[in-house]
């Protein structure tokens, strides 16, 4: 049997062909959705053992956004390079109207989807807050815990945003000193401020995350991008029967970390994160091969993953979840939850099409003035 996963004629090479980072896309935000269906729901229906299997196998998937940020940001970035007007101001520019725009509008979506679900249900108990609006608008909202109820997954996106400011200075040591330096860089300013504020008490969880929490994990996708660059073929030891065992064995000694070791969850991100990309990775890619639909799927899902994450969770929490506040059965609210992001999806569809349209315009604008 062959050491690597899937067909060569449909799998050609990991360093040219790049659909796994959409299948990738696809699977997390999938494996999102699921860890806020099942924590949402669990209230009335799920017992703590499926529970507990169920956050165990989806809760880390929002990682891999951020290894894949790194990657795309990079990938991006050296393609760019070859652009006669491309500058600093462009790509800034570029990454406000791509992600802070659509963000700012769900950010009031949350806010007003939260307010008409506490006009139409008892059970909402949300008031209006000034300052929690402004904390979200202004990716503030992980230093301020009131605001974290409206929709508590945007947590991540302070982080991304912190992680793209840094994105430059991250680059030019990377392309100065080398992807090792970068790791070894980024590790230490990862566990050292993840420590700090371990000592000082400050930690709260990822609801209060800051970016350099996660540098590691955004540096690996980084590394991978100039891998990519300098020396392709190195790639393939990403995809094969090691590369998933690996996997396995990172994620089983992350689950170790967090059980036997005190404040273990406060540490392990970094191993489950390098993990769950490796599993990932090779899974979609010998189902890629296996069955073609997997892709297509998949890839579907990722042209919509960005929106589909800012709004499912008001949605859910405001508007359908009080619905399902009487005793559900389980396999009920697995068969919902199927139905629930094929409708996110489709409202996300019709959605960013406008929004998308705003931030083309906004950038063209811009770029026109230069």
């Amino acid at each position: 049997m062959s050491s690597n996963f899937g067909n060569p004629d449909v799998s050609k090479d990991i360093s040219s062909d790049l659909a796994w980072v959409d299948m990738l896309k696809g699977i997390a935000i999938i494996g999102v959705f699921w860890d806020n269906w099942m924590g949402y729901m669990r209230f009335v229906t799920t017992p703590g053992w499926l529970y507990s299997l169920v956050k165990t196998a989806v809760g880390p998937f929002v990682q891999v956004f951020l290894i894949l940020s790194g990657f795309g940001l990079t990938i991006a970035y050296f393609k760019q390079q070859e652009e006669k007007n491309w500058s600093w101001k462009r790509w800034v520019w570029r990454r406000v109207t791509k992600i802070v725009i659509p963000y700012e509008i769900a950010v009031i979506l949350s806010f007003i989807l939260g307010l008409a679900g506490a006009f139409l249900y008892a059970s909402v108990d949300v008031q209006f807050s000034l300052v929690s609006l402004v904390a979200n608008l202004t990716f503030l909202r992980n230093f301020y815990s009131p605001s974290w109820i409206w929709n508590p997954p945007l947590w991540f996106m302070p982080v991304i945003i912190g992680l793209y400011v840094s994105f430059p200075f991250l680059l030019k040591i990377l392309t100065r000193f080398g992807p090792w330096v970068l790791m070894t860089v980024s590790i230490l300013v990862s566990y050292g401020a993840l420590a700090l504020a371990y000592l000082t008490g400050l930690y709260e969880g990822h609801a209060g995350d800051i970016f350099t929490f996660w540098v590691a994990q955004f540096s690996l996708g980084m590394v991978l991008a100039h891998t990519r660059r300098a020396a392709p073929r190195r790639l393939s030891c990403l995809i094969g029967y090691k590369a998933f065992f690996l996997g396995l064995v990172l994620i089983m000694c992350s689950w170790g970390l967090i059980t036997y070791i005190p404040s273990g969850k406060i540490f392990n991100d970094s191993i489950t994160s390098l993990g769950f990309f490796l599993l990932l990775l090779n899974l979609v890619w010998a189902s890629r091969a296996k069955v073609p639909m997997t892709g297509k799927v998949l890839g579907a899902l990722s042209t919509q993953s960005y929106f589909m994450y800012l709004i499912h969770y008001p949605i859910m929490k405001f508007l359908i979840g009080p619905l399902l506040r009487p005793p559900v059965n389980q396999a009920i609210i697995v068969v919902l939850g199927c139905i629930y992001i094929a409708v996110i999806f489709i409202l996300s569809r019709f959605f960013s099409r406008p929004v998308n349209r705003v931030a083309i315009w906004s950038y063209n604008l811009y770029c026109s003035s230069l």
